[in-house]
């Protein structure tokens, strides 16, 4: 399983170090914001097409951001 939360806070802390309120990110992703805020507070795990719009929003490429999420986030699938 892929720990959500951490998924969440790895990209919340990503936001705020570009200074980006949650409104904003949300309307550079063109994602609706309450949908956006739940993938902050791991309610929800973002499906890769918004991985790539949030990559996007926050001037990354989706790998950089899928590794900064790998170093931060435990996951394990067996």
């Amino acid at each position: 399983m892929l720990d959500t939360k951490a998924v969440g806070k790895t990209i919340q802390g990503l936001r705020q170090k570009k200074g980006l309120t949650q409104e904003q990110l949300s309307g550079l992703a063109a994602l609706d914001r309450t949908h956006y805020s739940k993938i902050e507070r791991g309610l929800r795990s973002p499906t890769l097409e918004t991985v790539f719009k949030i990559a996007f929003a926050l001037d990354m490429k989706p790998h950089e951001l899928i590794q900064v999420i790998e170093n931060n986030a435990a996951f394990d699938f067996t």
